[in-house]
């Protein structure tokens, strides 16, 4: 059941201004809106409830509870040039402004750390306005509870976090330190280019779309769901699923490792390192552009299909209870061993070495 009303929070804290709360005044300018990727039409009959307009000092945190749709967003730089500001709006199809009541919005001066705690507030989300970018050099601390989604566009902090139940995480060109995402049942969706450390850890139904991300270290846990991504740019990436599909786009870095205990994996791979993958029962496709490490890939009990353009220079080592090799493929120095149920063929394809396992 969706109750009346929606949250946005569009927030940035750069300068070095005063400091102080101001309740219930409206901004000077218009702030832009975003919206979460449920429920993308808002309904003309929401209705402003409440503003509040926080006067903040850098290198704070921004902390919120909230059962219901937050967004985050950036203030236009040219409009708002002291960037010492965080504006905070709550809109809802009940004008009602007791609705309000139930919502704290505070700037803790001690702790740099802005608040927005609700335990009575459901809200939906509202329409895309503005779209702008700036820098911002709060740590982000997001939880919301039930249906609540949450989305963040836009943004550089020093650390992000995010938690929600069912609801919808979407995270869109993010530049921080440290990306830490959950979920429990709502699905994460990484739009443009993450940067920064990042896990990922989902439970429950969970799907976890990623369009490109770039950092140091990527560990990505989901359940049940599918695990899609599209670029991952990392020194060690580790990707697992419990029972979903892992699809992977291009891959580059220094060491991968994937996991898929029941389902399907997929990978298009090119790095400086190594590669590995597992699966217990489900498929493993990969095309390997390029490598100078190792590439390890196994499955229990599914089968491997492992593609590599005519360039490569590697050795191979392919074992299961069926081997099939394309005959465009010249294997040198080419050894078949033959067991009660298995069959190992081992080559090289000019030098260097490549091992593929496969087990059906």
């Amino acid at each position: 059941d969706q109750l009346p009303g929606w949250c946005y929070l569009a927030g940035k804290a750069l300068a070095r201004s005063s400091r102080g709360l101001l309740k219930g005044k409206k901004s000077p300018h218009q702030v832009g809106l975003f919206t979460s990727h449920a429920n993308l039409q808002d309904p003309k009959t929401n209705k402003l409830l409440k503003e509040w307009t926080l006067v903040v000092t850098p290198f704070g945190l921004l902390k919120a509870r909230l059962p219901c749709h937050i967004t985050v967003g950036p203030l236009d730089p040219h409009k708002y040039p002291d960037s010492d500001k965080v504006f905070v709006a709550l809109k809802g199809r009940d004008s009602n402004p007791d609705s309000a009541s139930d919502l704290l919005v505070n700037y803790d001066e001690a702790r740099k750390e802005v608040m927005i705690i609700s335990s009575g507030v459901d809200v939906v989300p509202g329409p895309l306005v503005g779209d702008h970018w700036v820098r911002i050099l709060l740590h982000l601390d997001i939880k919301t509870s039930g249906n609540g989604s949450v989305k963040i566009e836009e943004m550089q902090c020093a650390n992000c976090k995010v938690e929600t139940e069912k609801g919808a995480s979407v995270l869109k060109s993010i530049k921080s330190h440290k990306i830490d995402l959950r979920a429990k049942g709502g699905n994460v969706t990484c739009l443009g280019t993450l940067q920064g450390n990042t896990d990922i850890l989902v439970s429950q139904e969970s799907n976890v779309n990623i369009e490109k991300l770039q950092g140091s270290s990527i560990n990505v846990t989901s359940e049940n769901g599918l695990l899609k991504a599209k670029y991952l740019y990392a020194n060690s990436s580790f990707l697992t699923s419990a029972a979903g599909d892992i699809l992977l786009g291009n891959v580059h870095g220094k060491r991968a490792k994937k996991t898929s205990l029941k389902q399907h994996f997929s990978t298009k791979y090119s790095s400086e390192g190594s590669l590995k993958a597992f699966t217990y029962r489900g498929e493993i496709n990969a095309y390997v552009l390029r490598q100078t490490g190792e590439v390890n890939l196994v499955s229990q009990e599914g089968s491997i299909t492992l593609k590599v353009p005519a360039t490569l220079q590697t050795s191979l080592k392919l074992s299961g209870r069926k081997v099939e090799i394309n005959p465009e493929i010249q294997l040198q120095e080419m050894q078949t061993v033959s067991s009660e149920d298995r069959v190992a063929v081992m080559g090289e394809v000019f030098q260097k070495w490549f091992p593929n396992k496969k087990q059906n």
